[in-house]
């Protein structure tokens, strides 16, 4: 075949995977918004349920497991009949929902919860998510089928795809479990999360806004794994349109193509220009993806080619820079060669590798110091941890007595035999001690009362005593604290310090 050009083939798959990821993208946006709509309907159902049932504004766990009355029996039916309306639209139905002659308040809010997530996940994010798959396989098949033709010189008739070749493969568990199964383990992981902080809410009396963040979190954290999962599936589906094509045009051996950048896995590193026989390709094992989030690709590989004169991209770890590399220049020659002897790349490919963590740990400390973080992003903050460890370390340790309550947070003003006083902004407490709340053994009385004033989950506040010494004197100290922040600091005693 003579001349082969790589860079010619690296285009085009490129050029593939970002078609199908621009689809799932429009997609996803629609299933956020259709995300949001459901949790709004969750609450609406929830503040309607209290304020059918709330006694002096709170719904105790015995009322809630009372049984529905006729004509509330009648009201729910109707909202199911509602939802499998909406569902029938789509040839389907609600799955495991039946309303018998006795059931409680409780499990008819359950049914609605359920009802609610079930339209959801079945025509938002199943239904249409497997619609969008197939929209990619076709486009990752024909595009596939007509680069080879291009590159070949000449075109032969293209084989139409078999709509039960793409459902098959929807169906086909390649990473442990298929499309659907990962859906709807989601969705009854979601429903199991919101009974148990609904349950919650009921035994301790709280009003249904309580619930509002927590609800907001759950639900991000589903939109996510959605996110992930339709990345995954798609790249899944978009290389099974690529060897499909190879099989059919008569490809007979396919090159596995890593991207050359710090952000590409242990596995994609090793495989990268090894190559295969089409009809021996496995997913996971010599053909992509090799994981979630997976950009690793393929090209035809043809034995009498010569590339010798070719080149393929790199981006450079430190500038995000694209540049070209010798065509034949595997991923370790080129990490041994740019990055390896390289502290901006290494530096670059540290903040990637550790990104998740940081994150976590870059909130973890916004919500303890606040403004004296002294970063504003990701970015700064991971800036802060690499390059400069005198200040990591000072911020470590200011972190850590302030998580712990072992700081004054504000200065503290106070009126001793007529004199006006204060104790300084961050001076550090001596001892401190959990005397109600946490994990004491003591039932904190008023954090209904501190819950509703500042906010927060009442279990999570907490009540402390702390000791505070000067030059001169004594200081025993009372507040309370939530998350680490402290609320209505009262100073108990001030003794001469012997």
């Amino acid at each position: 075949m003579g001349k082969k050009d790589i860079s010619y083939w690296e285009q085009r798959q490129e050029l593939t995977y970002l078609a199908g990821e621009k689809k799932v993208n429009e997609y996803y946006k629609g299933l956020q918004e259709s995300f949001e709509q459901a949790k709004k309907e969750i609450q609406s159902v929830i503040n309607n349920f209290h304020i059918r049932y709330a006694k002096e504004n709170k719904v105790s766990y015995t009322e809630a497991q009372k049984l529905l009355d006729k004509a509330e029996i009648g009201e729910l039916k109707d909202f199911i009949d509602k939802v499998n309306k909406h569902m029938g639209e789509y040839n389907l139905e609600l799955n495991n929902i039946s309303i018998k002659a006795r059931i409680t308040r409780y499990q008819a809010l359950e049914k609605q919860i359920d009802a609610i997530l079930q339209q959801l996940y079945a025509i938002e994010y199943q239904y249409k998510g497997e619609e969008t798959l197939k929209e990619i396989y076709e486009d990752s098949y024909y595009r596939t089928w007509f680069s080879i033709d291009t590159y070949k010189g000449f075109h032969q008739e293209f084989a139409q795809i078999n709509p039960r070749t793409i459902e098959e493969l929807i169906k086909y568990p390649w990473n442990g479990a298929n499309f659907s199964t990962r859906i709807w383990k989601q969705k009854d992981h979601l429903l199991q999360a919101l009974a148990e902080n609904i349950t919650t809410m009921l035994i301790q009396g709280r009003d249904p806004q309580t619930l509002a963040r927590d609800f907001a979190k759950k639900f991000n954290t589903k939109e996510y794994e959605a996110y992930r999962l339709l990345h995954t599936e798609s790249s899944f589906i978009i290389e099974q349109g690529t060897l499909a094509a190879y099989k059919e045009d008569g490809v007979e051996k396919y090159q596995i193509l890593a991207t050359l950048d710090n952000r590409t896995s242990d596995i994609c590193r090793s495989e990268d220009g090894k190559i295969y026989d089409v009809d021996k390709a496995t997913v996971g094992v010599n053909y992509p993806p090799y994981h979630p989030f997976c950009r690793t690709t393929t090209i035809p590989y043809y034995e009498d080619d010569d590339i010798s004169d070719d080149t393929r991209v790199a981006k450079d770890s430190a500038t995000g820079k694209s540049y070209e590399v010798p065509a034949d220049m595997k991923y370790e020659e080129w990490y041994d060669k740019y990055v390896k002897d390289n502290p901006e790349a290494l530096l670059a490919e540290k903040k990637w590798k550790n990104r998740r963590t940081d994150q976590k740990q870059y909130e973890r400390y916004k919500g303890v110091l606040g403004k004296n973080l002294g970063v504003k992003s990701l970015d700064e903050f991971q800036e802060l941890k690499y390059t400069n460890n005198d200040k990591w370390n000072e911020l470590k340790a200011e972190y850590h007595i302030i998580s712990r309550g072992k700081y004054l947070q504000e200065q503290f003003a106070y009126i001793y035999n007529g004199e006006k006083l204060f104790i300084p902004k961050n001076t550090v407490f001596e001892t401190v001690k959990v005397i109600a709340g946490g994990n004491s053994g003591v039932q904190l009385r008023v954090k209904e009362a501190l819950s509703k004033k500042y906010g927060g989950n009442p279990e999570d506040w907490k009540k402390k005593v702390g000791k505070i010494e000067s030059a001169k004197y004594i200081f025993d100290m009372h507040w309370y604290e939530l998350n680490g922040k402290q609320y209505e600091m009262k100073l108990k005693n001030r003794s001469d310090k012997k």
